[in-house]
């Protein structure tokens, strides 16, 4: 066998084992906060996003402290998970697929790191799936299928009162894993402003 195609295969196996691990370490922690009855939304969000040819718009719900886990603690990381809808505008004309809806839910790791006066600076990691309306957009992006994996890391800050409020930048990857090809997917470069909910 090709070393190239050796080492190709290696590293896609070892970053699905690296994304598998995190998702099953959020999403257990999201099974047992479930399991005890799922809180109301900590907050709301609205994003904007740029992708390849494609101009995304979300509104986001999201729920903090799902579960108190000793281990994950220790160092001062949290569960946190996203429920959003975006909109997909493709920017390519003329193209008989000029937009679609996507549904996402993504539990994430945050990390609430120091203190830079009266904002703290955070940083997050998540791992869930979507679900698109459609299967194309502009004239020749392809995703196969409705269903999606997504992965998002972002860096951001909260500040006010309480940590009343977020902005954050991101990176947000949407494709279905290589389940079944032509898979194009998308990586959208963005930001977000969230508000809790009092």
């Amino acid at each position: 066998m090709n070393r190239h195609v050796l080492f190709d295969r290696l590293s896609k196996i070892i970053q699905r084992s690296a994304l598998g691990a995190l998702s099953a370490i959020t999403s257990g922690a999201c099974l047992n906060a479930a399991a005890e009855g799922f809180p109301a939304p900590t907050g709301i969000g609205l994003t904007a996003a740029s992708g390849d040819q494609t101009t995304l718009y979300g509104v986001s719900t999201y729920w903090d402290s799902v579960c108190v886990c000793a281990q994950l603690a220790r160092y001062d990381l949290g569960v946190r998970i996203y429920g959003q809808i975006a909109y997909w505008r493709g920017t390519e004309r003329p193209s008989d697929h000029e937009s679609l809806w996507e549904g996402s839910v993504t539990p994430t790791l945050v990390w609430m790191g120091p203190s830079i006066g009266a904002a703290t600076l955070f940083t997050e990691l998540g791992v869930g799936i979507s679900g698109l309306t459609k299967t194309r957009l502009n004239t020749e992006r392809q995703f196969a299928t409705a269903f999606q994996f997504n992965e998002h890391y972002g860096v951001g800050l909260a500040f006010g009162e309480k940590r009343k409020y977020e902005v954050a930048a991101y990176i947000r990857h949407v494709s279905n894993g290589s389940i079944k090809q032509q898979n194009d997917g998308d990586t959208f470069y963005g930001g977000v402003f969230r508000v809790k909910i009092d």
